[in-house]
């Protein structure tokens, strides 16, 4: 299935109507990838799944939090369609700040033996380095013994460097700039966007001390 090219330059999209919480106005550089498309392309993606893995049950495993956004929507979309799947989360962690640190934090509370002879499908937020995934699919592999894994990511960022992992389903290829909104973050901030936006200097520098609660 191929996916989607946002492409470098600024695309003309009305932002003038996206909605969000006043704390973050001037956080961001330009919209990226609207809601309504977000949605429209995990409608896509549940298709191609079901298409797959027709009379089968696989177990939708989803990486915390940044995927949940996504995940949320995909599983409403093969619900749909009388797909059937179990669901499971984990919680992986790659990042400082707007950097990956080269090294992968889990934490969690899957057990590997509700995966083992299951077809496996973990559902990602944004695969760039892959870093997170090249320790993540051959730990699955040993610990649990799945019947097959593979890997639906909403978005790819096009890097000089090949990632080390890649995805069977992708929704949108996107430009190497950091992106922030559907579950995305900076440092914990910004995951209550409805939509993506590209993240600006403004937002980078942003204090969230600031913020009440």
């Amino acid at each position: 299935m191929k996916h989607i090219i946002i492409p470098d330059a600024p695309r003309e999209i009305e932002s003038a109507d996206r909605i969000y919480p006043p704390e973050y106005e001037g956080h961001f550089s330009r919209l990226l990838i609207k809601r309504e498309e977000i949605i429209e392309r995990a409608t896509d993606l549940a298709k191609a799944i079901h298409n797959d893995y027709k009379g089968k049950r696989p177990v939708l495993l989803c990486v915390l939090k940044g995927a949940a956004s996504f995940y949320l929507h995909l599983l409403e979309a093969l619900q749909d369609l009388r797909q059937g799947f179990y669901t499971e989360f984990l919680r992986l962690s790659s990042y400082e700040g707007a950097q990956t640190s080269g090294t992968v934090k889990a934490r969690g509370g899957l057990h590997y033996q509700d995966l083992t002879g299951k077809d496996v499908l973990i559902v990602e937020d944004i695969i760039d380095t892959g870093t997170t995934l090249s320790h993540l699919l051959p730990v699955l592999k040993r610990e649990a013994n799945p019947k097959s894994v593979e890997v639906c990511t909403l978005l790819t960022k096009r890097l000089q460097t090949p990632a080390k992992c890649e995805a069977k389903y992708v929704g949108f290829s996107i430009p190497n700039q950091f992106v922030i909104g559907y579950g995305l973050d900076y440092n914990e901030l910004y995951r209550d966007l409805k939509d993506i936006w590209v993240i600006s200097q403004k937002g980078i520098d942003f204090d969230p001390h600031k913020l009440h609660g």
